[in-house]
């Protein structure tokens, strides 16, 4: 189980840390390029969450952290700051520099904080943009980051254009050993293959702290869930 957006803000990394202290999150993702990322990686020394924490890569939200981007209209504004997720088919070799850039100086920014990145995922699922893809996996590959989330497999809504789509990507990163679990989608679209499935799940996660101090993912109570696909309790 995975939190998405550590580094977010204070209170994403409040929220962040408390699941990891209840044990309902087993691993997080770091955004490098957001006001809580130093926090963050403080939060993260002193609690011991070494071996836990993945980069988040950002291009949609956000200052970038690199030149070369700040200058590529497709990807930010006139002020600078990324523009909203958008759907890409191709990229000019100079936008493709301008990507790998960025996620090299967001994944650079972590290993200088003593963060050694083990997996990658990220903000908005933009990786999962075909040329977006092909960058998402040198750059792993380039620092030694053994795995890459996949793009969504389960659940529902899912149409046959968009799961050959899925299934082409996700083999993609079979084929370069960056697939780590069979499914993944949020605790709703898991829901069904943890109860038939014995291969690994990732199960996506937006952790807040409710007015009560009770964790939510996203608006709703966070579950754990058991071998066999119960439901087993809530944080």
């Amino acid at each position: 189980m995975n939190a998405d957006d550590f580094g977010m803000s204070p209170e994403n990394n409040r929220a962040i840390v408390e699941a990891f202290d209840k044990g309902v999150i087993s691993s997080t993702t770091l955004m490098a390029n957001m006001p809580g990322f130093e926090e963050a990686c403080k939060l993260a020394n002193c609690h011991q969450l070494s071996g836990k924490i993945g980069v988040h890569l950002n291009l949609t939200e956000g200052k970038p952290l690199s030149t070369p981007i700040k200058g590529s209209p497709l990807f930010c504004d006139e002020f600078g700051l990324f523009r909203p997720r958008q759907t890409l088919f191709h990229l000019e070799p100079e936008e493709k520099h301008a990507v790998e850039a960025e996620f090299a100086t967001q994944i650079q920014a972590c290993l200088d904080r003593g963060i050694h990145p083990t997996h990658l995922d990220s903000h908005q699922h933009i990786h999962t943009e075909w040329p977006i893809g092909e960058i998402t996996i040198r750059v792993a590959r380039q620092y030694g980051i053994g795995a890459i989330r996949l793009t969504r497999n389960c659940g529902t809504g899912i149409g046959l254009g968009h799961k050959l789509y899925k299934a082409a990507y996700n083999a993609r990163l079979r084929t370069y050993g960056l697939a780590k679990t069979r499914y993944f989608g949020s605790a709703k679209d898991v829901a069904t293959v943890l109860a038939t499935t014995q291969d690994d799940v990732e199960i996506m996660v937006h952790v807040t702290v409710a007015e009560t101090d009770k964790l939510l993912d996203r608006g709703e109570a966070i579950r754990s869930w058991s071998p066999n696909g119960q439901l087993t309790s809530y944080a």
